[in-house]
């Protein structure tokens, strides 16, 4: 004989053997159910006798529980717990051999690890929030370290190739034009925004948010960079500059480039139309 309980929201089921359904028993079964998990909200039972006793009413209501039984000799009234028993049935059947008590630890064993249909996930992370370890990860052991070491050496990689580029405010910048005009526009940094993103203030007073890739330094050279696509390009200011509105040099090119920007890569010279 088992006394079952469901939790309605994460299914997880709680079984304990016992040998025979008296008041006692069943407190004593719901006072570990309850060490475990807290004390709930309602808790629906059959007509059984000791459910409807008043002792049992008054343990209720000491704790705050409130009481609902279903309707009598209506089964489906408590439809639930009627499947959570016959899904308890069916798989101590197919437990194997061992003592009643072994085979209901594997069978909530295997019932709590079990993504479910409907969520997608396991009884366990819907209540405890975490995957159970089972025999299954004993197949790939050093799965997650395979996969942190190769994230490690990814990045490692990157960052080895293509150097972090970080801005300070004040910083004397191109930023990429979007609109109508030259590809790059020459500005300074405003605000740092965020790990990867930045206000960039034209000299005409405007404020823009722009991306990390969306920035180019006035005064690295494309040398600090040699891989191709990760440099990073700077203007040529061999012809001449000009300023912006706190007096910094912004890299204007007159003469020969005059209404256009004239840009150095680790490729050579990159010039944009107005």
């Amino acid at each position: 004989m088992f006394l079952i309980l469901i939790d309605a929201h994460s299914k997880w089921m709680d079984v304990y053997p016992v040998s025979t359904a008296s008041l006692g028993i069943t407190l004593d079964c719901l006072r570990k159910s309850f060490s475990n998990h807290g004390l709930p909200e309602m808790l629906v039972s059959d007509n059984a006798t000791y459910f409807v006793s008043t002792e049992f009413k008054d343990f209720m209501n000491k704790n705050g529980i409130r009481h609902i039984t279903s309707a009598p000799f209506h089964a489906s009234s408590n439809g639930l717990a009627e499947r959570a028993v016959q899904t308890f049935k069916t798989m101590m059947k197919k437990a194997g051999e061992g003592s009643v008590a072994s085979k209901v630890a594997r069978v909530l064993f295997s019932y709590r690890i079990t993504p479910q249909s409907t969520t997608g996930i396991s009884l366990a992370e819907m209540l405890l929030g975490r995957k159970l370890r089972s025999t299954l990860d004993l197949l790939h052991p050093d799965l997650q370290q395979k996969v942190r070491d190769k994230q490690s050496k990814q990045k490692q990689y990157h960052d080895n190739k293509c150097p972090i580029r970080n801005f300070q405010v004040v910083d004397a910048v191109l930023t990429k034009n979007f609109s109508y005009g030259p590809k790059w526009i020459p500005g300074f940094i405003a605000k740092v925004s965020g790990p990867l993103s930045y206000q960039v203030m034209l000299g005409d007073g405007k404020t823009m948010q722009r991306h990390v890739d969306q920035i180019l330094s006035q005064e690295l050279k494309g040398s600090e960079s040699k891989e191709k696509g990760c440099g990073d390009v700077s203007l040529d200011t061999s012809a001449g500059s000009g300023t912006d509105s706190v007096g910094r040099d912004v890299g204007i090119v007159p003469g020969k480039y005059q209404g256009s920007w004239v840009l150095r890569t680790n490729q050579g010279l990159l010039k944009e139309k107005p």
